[in-house]
């Protein structure tokens, strides 16, 4: 796997790292289950152990990492510290599937779900990483989630909103156009503000999904009426997908 290939040479061996048992394969382990969310920007990511075989298949090998966070939002549950030590387990050689978890750069931004197991912060998945999603809206420092909403809520505030420090432009249209877990009438406000406010190929990204949503029967005044005040100028080309294209 040329994700973890290229981090072998930071391999150091951890005498007292803790005793985790993988939760690949294992029901019931998920994002939507964990206690913890937060948002932060990831200072280290170092592989703690030789391969090990995992728990429900020993013919599979994997390797622990800790990952070092400054966390910047906590979206659900408390965390005492600002700078947050998680462990992980990734897969050991190569993979065919999602992409695996580890596949980040130091210095990125991401929303983690997380759970305590022995003592210490774990991610809320191993293996494939669908318990993290990538940042490319800048920081939202000063940003606080409504405690009486669904996590999901906080979470598309966060992708789909600009925050505070400068940001590539491609990679936030990038951001935009992966979608963004919440309710579907909430995010059409949101798609609807960025196609108004911004620049146009954040404005093009946003159109796609309310013109997706135009198409929804249940969904479609709202998306229609968004597409409207924002001047959406979308039509389906030969595949079946829209053409965005800003008027202004």
């Amino acid at each position: 796997m040329a994700g973890i290939a290229a981090c072998a040479w930071r391999l150091p061996m951890i005498a007292l790292r803790p005793h985790l048992v993988d939760q690949c394969l294992k029901e019931g382990e998920s994002r939507d289950t964990a206690p913890i969310v937060v948002v932060g920007v990831l200072t280290s990511d170092t592989l703690v152990s030789k391969p090990i075989p995992m728990h429900a298949d020993p013919e599979i090998r994997l390797q622990l990492g800790q990952l070092v966070v400054r966390v910047e939002n906590v979206l659900r549950g408390r965390v005492a510290d600002r700078t947050l030590v998680i462990y992980y387990f990734t897969w050991a050689g190569g993979f065919d599937g999602p992409r695996p978890l580890g596949f980040w750069d130091p210095g990125s931004r991401r929303i983690l779900w997380l759970r305590k197991d022995a003592g210490v912060f774990r991610t809320a998945c191993d293996g494939s990483d669908h318990c993290t999603m990538a940042v490319d809206s800048g920081a939202h420092r000063r940003y606080r989630a409504d405690p009486l909403k669904p996590v999901d809520y906080a979470v598309a505030d966060i992708l789909l909103t600009r925050g505070e420090s400068s940001i590539s432009e491609i990679r936030f249209a990038r951001n935009i156009a992966a979608g963004s877990p919440g309710p579907e009438e909430y995010l059409i406000v949101k798609y609807r503000r960025l196609a108004m406010t911004e620049s146009p190929p954040l404005k093009t990204a946003a159109c796609v999904w309310l013109w997706i949503w135009g198409h929804e029967p249940a969904l479609t005044d709202a998306a229609s009426g968004a597409m409207r005040d924002a001047d959406c100028r979308c039509v389906p080309i030969s595949d079946g997908n829209p053409n965005c294209r800003p008027a202004r």
